[in-house]
């Protein structure tokens, strides 16, 4: 750590008053500094340096769009990253500002119309390394893996004499079910395979981990930190995120929550019935049920919330199928 902090002191022209290690695996460091120009969180990370053009350009693209995204410190040499041990170390200005919670309809509504700012203003963003993150092209298989994944995991579960087994069993046949309707509804929509061959441009940047400990608010404002996973996809990844989490915090599946959601989204950033449609396609898919059994999240559970939790996935599924129905164009 001394190392690291000497270069900084040297790359940036500052002095280091205080400095707390906040984590530090194999994946990453991140550091908090109070120094004389200021307090910073700082971040190393074993990332390719395509790949962190494409996040701090994005990040400078909805900066300059007007989304509230912490300021990059550049260098002394006007550099936005510096190296450490082969690790790529940007620093960032460091809010202390409060999350916002994911509880009421009305902050709900406000995190939806953050949320649709976000990608409504992404659009006309251009990267020469967009092509390697470009989630688009991975839809068609990423449906049929997950589809598989569920009848694998059924196949080598069936017949074990285990609650929590047994428990996770009487859902899949529904989300096998509501995943198949909702691939043939992927791969018969117009406005997929357009979407697909559209230029980048016209893609949304998702955040893609767009959960209330990277929402900081302050009286009217929300600024959003940790762009480590932006990409071009659609909306329905950051609001499923945003959902999911919500369902949560709350323990049931609530559909005024979600109605309130929507409407704040809607508001910044308007989608057409074609584009509602593949909303509530990629909802209505059951993506979290698949994560939860690959990553054998029921361990963790017992049999009462694995219930509770398979039950509000069942209602969210049941009512974006409904959804996803009425939006068929």
């Amino acid at each position: 750590m001394d190392e690291l902090i000497k270069k900084i002191q040297n790359k940036y022209d500052m002095t280091v008053l205080q400095h707390k290690t906040i984590r530090d695996t194999p994946k990453s460091l991140v550091i908090y500094l109070e120094t004389t120009n200021g307090k910073f969180i700082g971040k190393a990370f074993p990332l390719q340096k395509e790949r962190l053009h494409f996040i701090l350009n994005a990040e400078a693209h909805l900066r300059k769009n007007g989304v509230h995204i912490p300021d990059i410190q550049r260098t002394k040499n006007n550099k936005r990253y510096i190296t450490h041990k082969e690790k790529l170390f940007v620093l960032h200005q460091r809010l202390s500002w409060p999350n916002i919670a994911y509880t009421s309809p009305l902050r709900m509504e406000r995190i939806g119309t953050v949320l649709g700012k976000i990608h409504a203003r992404s659009l006309g963003f251009s990267s020469k390394y967009g092509k390697l993150y470009n989630g688009a092209e991975k839809w068609s298989v990423e449906y049929k893996t997950d589809l598989a994944a569920l009848e694998k995991w059924e196949l080598q579960h069936t017949g074990k004499n285990d609650r929590k087994y047994t428990t996770v069993a009487e859902y899949l046949p529904f989300f096998k079910q509501a995943g198949v309707t909702a691939k043939e509804h992927l791969l018969s929509s117009p406005y997929f395979s357009t979407w697909k061959r559209e230029s980048l441009t016209k893609h949304f940047l998702c955040h893609g981990d767009f959960n209330n400990g990277n929402l900081l608010v302050s009286n009217q404002r929300i600024a959003i930190i940790d762009w480590e996973d932006v990409r071009y996809d659609f909306p329905s990844k950051d609001i499923a995120r945003v959902l999911s989490l919500a369902m949560r915090k709350n323990d049931q599946w609530n559909e005024e929550l979600f109605s309130h959601l929507l409407r704040g989204y809607l508001q910044e950033n308007p989608l057409s019935i074609r584009q509602l449609h593949l909303l509530f396609v990629d909802l209505a898919f059951p993506h979290i049920i698949e994560r939860f059994l690959r990553k054998k999240q029921y361990d963790q559970m017992n049999l009462a919330e694995i219930q509770q939790f398979c039950n509000r996935e069942a209602l969210k599924t049941a009512f974006m199928l409904d959804e996803m129905k009425a939006h068929v164009y």
